[in-house]
C-alpha cells in the first residue's frame, strides 16, 4: 500500500518537532535539584538529588534524540514522494531503543 502524503504538511510537522526538540534541549532541569540539595541537612538527600538530576537529564536527552529521529524519518518521507506505508511505519518502529 502506498502512503499518500502532503509533502508540505510533513515538512511543517518535521519543523515543528525539530523546534520542540530544540526548545526542550534548552530546559534547565538541574536548577530544581540544585535548590533542593540542602533541604534535609544530615541526610543523603543531596546525593539523591544529584542522581535524580542525572536520570532526568538523560531522559530528556533521550526524548530529544527520539524527536530528532522522527524529524529525520519524516523529512525522508516528505522528500521521497513514493514511500510505502509499511516502510514508513517500519522506519518509525526501528528507532533505537534508549536505555
Amino acid at each position: 500500500m502506498t502512503l499518500h502524503v502532503d509533502p508540505e504538511a510533513l515538512r511543517t510537522f518535521a519543523a515543528f518537532v525539530a523546534d520542540t526538540a530544540d526548545a526542550m534541549n534548552d530546559w534547565d532541569v538541574g536548577e530544581p535539584y540544585a535548590v533542593s540539595q540542602s533541604a534535609l541537612p544530615g541526610t543523603e538527600f543531596a546525593a539523591v538529588c544529584a542522581r535524580a538530576f542525572t536520570a532526568t537529564d538523560q531522559a530528556l536527552g533521550n526524548v530529544c534524540s527520539r524527536l530528532r529521529e522522527i524529524v529525520d524519518i519524516t523529512d525522508g518521507a516528505a522528500n521521497d514522494y513514493v514511500v510505502t506505508e509499511t516502510d514508513f511505519v517500519a522506519a518509525l518502529s526501528a528507532m533505537d531503543q534508549h536505555g
